[in-house]
Formats: structure tokens, C-alpha cells, sequence
């Protein structure tokens, strides 16, 4: 008898769930109206950041066509001020040269290699990643180099802890094996060996000092950010897995060290040892009024947070429609003092495998259908972008500028259309999988050389994958310390499908970290970023220029070697503007 009961059940269930209406349609509303279109890709020359004064770290990009930009990328992330040029008589301005990728007799003159030997024996610093028959092997203090696509990881030699010495470039499942250059060194010093033994990064003393690095940073960088390197690192999400980090930052300390005058642009709010951005992914019909307890308890708690909501008005096999009339009333209770942020219309997996679209999706005539876990029709890029952004625009009133897909999937020709359909930022990596633990600009079509005005906030702690959140409070907070010891950067996401337990994670997490960490929203902490990443800073003698495209506040420049004023904090900067270092 219950056994027929519940089969009723289940079939009255299934019978007004298909005689419903498959959308909810807002009365009089349509949109948007405006058509949406790619921006041309362009591709960055060497000599668009041919600028600054002698204090910079120098790259001389001995082959154009490498990937140079992903040095651009990392450099700027880290706050380490870089010049570029194809001259090798302008980078030996500067004391510290990085010669990218490598020194040969194909790629330098032999002037210029005499030059660059000499600048290291005249007390310069030299870092190259390739001795393609540069004839300076005695200089770099090695027998020779030999390549291989069968490593997979340098281990850094220095003292720290495991996180801090590992840094993947390769798997062993990859159907593309990275290439590496190891070291046989004679008078040069290991300080990194591969996961074969061999020698991975070694430098020599001969006056100034010179260094190879036998991995491609610029590739490796390029990889990462671009979102083509998961599976390097050994866990996708909630751990501290610097890979690339650790190598910007050991050059990093090699520029601070051969540059008399170094300074670095600080990577957190000035006042904090690091940021926590507090994001929440609403697509489920139970997340929705939940989000209101959230957003109470985090405004109680005095900070502000993110809420990537999705727009369901279309049922199918993902869910019942639950973005409709009382939908917007709660989101408008959620938006004070809040970010609003877009989560697709589908929230499908497919989402990387959609078309582009014709750029002129509007509500209601578009319908993405989700068919099962891995399928869906009727979705495009553009559309989900367009019109999820709309209606929480029109109907809640928000401005929406950041952006994180379902699953995290990611197509190719995001980048571009979110510039495309005016966000600004992006949630579309971890940061394990991204190897680095700060955010970064995007590339136009995820390869290239082509930037786009959006930039990438990875994941660092998502609530989802086991142990349950509750029960990994302290490893949390350990990987909050870790990122705070470096100036990073934590992305917390968490589904607000139930308020209990993970509500009280998050409120106990910010109670803990906030008089160590900068805590806030994506947007918010989008604004610095970006407006930071943007500034040019040059510093000679005792003054500081500074170009300011965007307004910056509480912006840290270091210096580290002097023994009187050791920082300045920009705050209300924007424009050209000279400051006095005493």
C-alpha cells in the first residue's frame, strides 16, 4: 500500500512539473536591447611596455615571438616593476636582466652576448632559461644542459615547507609533455632539482651573478593563466599550492638583491597582510531565500560579499524555475551593501562547448535547456552572459560587472565576451589549478598575446568537495596564514543551499582573519585590483612618478634597501603625479 502511495506521488509530481509552464516570463519585460560584438584581438608588441627608468627589472626579449607576455602577466600580478625591450644595449641600463627565453648566436648578436657577459662580471645579475649555443657555459658555471619532456616538477631547494619548494609544470598524464632544460653544473650552485634529481635552477657567482632556470617561466605562465595547466598542481582546490608563485618571487628576491635601488608595488590593501573575497554561488531553488540569512549575517559582521546569482526562469533537468517575482524581492533585500553578480541563465557544464552566439540573445526568446549532466540546447556564450546580466540590472537594480560560470566551465572565447558584454571580472579558475594565489589579467581567447579589461579572481576554498566545510576549519585557516605570509589573495565560495553549519564556517572565518586579512566582495577588491594593476611607477633617486589611469587607494610601494622611509601608501591618486621619498 505505500509502496503505491509513494508511486502516485511520484507520478503527480512528474505530471505537474510537465503540465507547468517550462518559463517564468517577467510582464513587460525584454532585453537587452543593445547587440553585443568581439573585440578585434590585439596583439601586444615588446615595445608597448618598452618604458620606465633604470630602478626596473629588465627583460630582453631575445625572440619575439616567445611567450613574453607571461611574464608581463606574472610581473605585473606580483608588484615586481618590468621593463621590456628587444635591445640588449637598453636592458644593460639596468642592473638586473632577465634574457627571454634564451642566449644564443641565432637569437643575439655577438656583440650583444659579450655585452651581457660582461655585465655580469662587472657585478650585474643575468637570469636566462635557454644556452642554445650562447657560448657562455663557463660564465654560468655548467658543462652543458640537456632536455627532456619526462620531468614533471621543480623542487625547490631552499628551507619551507613543502608548498613553498614545489613547483609543477608537467604531468605525467598529459598527452603534451612539457619540455625542460636540466643542468650540469661545474662552479654554479643547485638551488632547484626536477623530480629526477637533476638540475633545474642554478646560479653562479663571477663578480655579479649569473642564473638559469631550466624551465620557460613565460610558457608556464601563459599555460597557467589561460587555464590550460590543471592536473600540475596535486589538488584542484582547498590547499596552498604556489607552483608559480614561487617562482616569481625567487626572481622576485633576485631583482631586490642585484638592483640598488629595487621596489616593489604592494599585492593587498595597505593596512592588511592579505584578502579574503567572500563569494557565494546561488543555483539552487533553497540557496535563494538563504542568501538573505547570509547577507544579514555578513553585513552584522561588518563586511561585504558576493552572490553569483543564476537566472532560472527556464525548468529542465537541472532544477524548477526559481528566478521569478519573489526571487527579486529577496534580491533585493540581498543586494544592500552586497554585490549581485551574474551565474549563467543554464548553469551547465556545457557551458564550455557553447557557441558564441549571434550577440543579439534577449529575454525571453532565449531558452537554454540543460538535458542531463552534461548537455544542454538553445545556450550560447553570449546569451547567458547577456541575459543573466539584464534582468538582474533591470529587475534588481544592480550593477552587474563580475561573472562565474556553472561547474567552472570555461570556453575558449570568454575573455573576450565578457569584455564583450561589459564585465569586468571573472571567477572561472581555481587558484591551484591557475598556480598562483593572486589574481591576473585575461587573454584574449585563452592563448595569445591579446589582453582583454577583465580580470581573474581563482578559487581558493569551495565547500563541495569532502570533507565537509565545517570539519576543515583549520586547514582553512592554515591556508589563510599561508596566503597572508606572501600578500595574497583567498576566494571562499560557498552554496548557500543550507544556513546552519556553513553559514556559521563563514561567520566564525571572518571573525578570526579579520584583523589580518582585507575582507570584502569581488567587486570591491575587483576596483583596487585592477586599478592597481593598471599603474605604471617608476622610482629614481628620491622620487617617486606615478600614471594613474584609474583611481588607486591604499597602494603600498616598498622600498626595501633604504634605511629611512621604507614605503609610501597612494591613497586618492589618479592621473600623472611626483611624490618626495625622504
Amino acid at each position: 500500500m505505500l509502496a503505491a502511495l509513494a508511486c502516485l506521488a511520484a507520478a503527480w509530481s512528474l505530471w505537474v512539473r510537465k503540465s507547468s509552464p517550462a518559463i517564468f516570463e517577467f510582464e513587460n519585460v525584454s532585453g537587452p536591447e543593445e547587440a553585443s560584438s568581439l573585440p578585434q584581438p590585439v596583439a601586444m608588441r615588446v615595445s608597448d611596455y618598452d618604458r620606465g627608468g633604470p630602478n626596473r627589472l629588465a627583460v630582453l626579449v631575445t625572440d619575439p615571438e616567445s611567450d613574453w607576455m607571461g611574464l608581463v602577466r606574472g610581473f605585473k600580478s606580483h608588484g615586481i616593476p618590468a621593463t621590456f625591450t628587444t635591445s640588449p644595449n637598453t636592458a644593460l641600463r639596468h642592473q638586473v636582466v632577465i634574457a627571454y627565453p634564451g642566449i644564443s648566436g641565432r637569437l643575439v648578436s655577438q656583440a650583444g652576448i659579450r655585452a651581457l657577459a660582461d655585465h655580469v662580471r662587472t657585478g650585474g645579475t643575468l637570469l636566462t632559461m635557454d644556452l642554445a649555443g650562447g657560448g657562455l657555459e663557463e660564465l654560468f658555471g655548467i658543462e652543458r644542459q640537456l632536455p627532456s619532456r619526462e620531468r614533471t616538477a621543480v623542487r625547490w631547494l631552499a628551507p619551507g615547507d613543502r608548498q613553498d619548494r614545489l613547483t609543477p609544470f608537467s604531468s605525467a598524464q598529459a598527452e603534451v609533455k612539457i619540455g625542460s632544460l636540466s643542468f650540469v653544473p661545474t662552479t654554479a650552485q643547485t638551488l632547484a632539482r626536477y623530480d629526477d634529481g637533476s638540475a633545474a635552477v642554478v646560479c653562479r657567482q663571477v663578480g655579479g651573478t649569473a642564473c638559469l632556470l631550466g624551465v620557460d617561466l613565460g610558457s608556464m605562465a601563459q599555460r597557467a593563466m589561460n587555464g590550460r595547466a590543471e592536473g600540475y598542481s596535486p589538488e584542484f582546490v582547498n590547499n596552498y599550492e604556489p607552483g608559480m608563485d614561487v617562482v616569481f618571487r625567487w626572481i622576485r628576491d633576485l631583482y631586490v638583491q642585484g638592483e640598488d635601488d629595487p621596489y616593489l608595488i604592494g599585492t593587498a590593501p595597505a593596512g592588511h597582510r592579505g584578502s579574503l573575497i567572500l563569494t557565494h554561488d546561488v543555483d539552487a531553488s533553497k540557496a535563494v531565500a538563504n542568501s538573505q540569512r547570509y547577507a544579514e549575517a555578513i553585513r552584522k559582521a561588518g563586511s561585504s560579499a558576493t552572490f553569483f546569482m543564476q537566472t532560472k526562469y527556464v525548468r529542465d533537468w537541472n532544477d524548477d524555475i526559481f528566478f521569478n517575482s519573489a526571487t527579486v524581492s529577496t534580491l533585493k533585500s540581498v543586494a544592500q551593501n552586497m554585490e549581485l553578480a551574474s551565474h549563467t541563465v543554464a548553469h551547465s557544464r556545457a557551458f564550455k562547448a557553447f557557441p558564441i552566439g549571434s550577440g543579439d540573445e534577449r529575454y525571453p526568446d532565449y531558452r537554454p535547456f540543460v538535458r542531463d549532466r552534461t548537455s544542454a540546447s538553445g545556450g550560447s556564450i553570449f546569451g547567458e552572459l547577456r541575459v543573466s546580466k539584464f534582468l538582474l540590472e533591470r529587475l534588481v537594480g544592480a550593477k552587474v560587472r563580475s561573472f562565474r560560470p556553472g561547474h567552472l566551465s570555461y570556453p575558449e572565447n570568454l575573455p573576450e565576451a565578457l569584455a564583450a558584454t561589459g564585465y569586468r571580472y571573472s571567477s572561472d579558475l581555481t587558484a591551484n589549478s591557475a598556480q598562483t594565489h593572486l589574481p591576473f589579467q585575461l587573454s584574449y581567447g585563452r592563448s595569445g598575446r591579446g589582453l582583454v579589461p577583465v580580470w581573474e579572481f581563482p578559487v581558493t576554498i569551495e565547500d563541495e568537495k569532502a570533507p565537509a566545510l565545517v570539519q576543515r576549519f583549520g586547514a582553512t585557516v592554515d591556508v589563510l596564514d599561508r596566503i597572508a605570509a606572501h600578500e595574497s589573495v583567498a576566494v571562499l565560495m560557498i552554496h548557500p543551499d543550507q544556513a546552519g553549519p556553513k553559514l556559521q564556517f563563514e561567520e566564525r572565518l571572518i571573525a578570526r582573519m579579520k584583523d589580518k586579512l582585507w575582507i570584502g566582495s569581488l567587486e570591491a577588491f575587483g576596483d583596487w585590483w585592477s586599478a592597481r594593476d593598471r599603474l605604471e611607477i617608476d622610482y629614481e633617486g628620491s622620487t617617486l612618478k606615478i600614471q594613474a589611469p584609474a583611481r588607486v587607494d591604499e597602494v603600498t610601494i616598498r622600498f626595501p634597501k633604504r634605511r629611512t622611509q621604507r614605503f609610501v601608501v597612494l591613497d586618492g591618486l589618479r592621473g600623472s603625479r611626483q611624490m618626495s621619498v625622504q
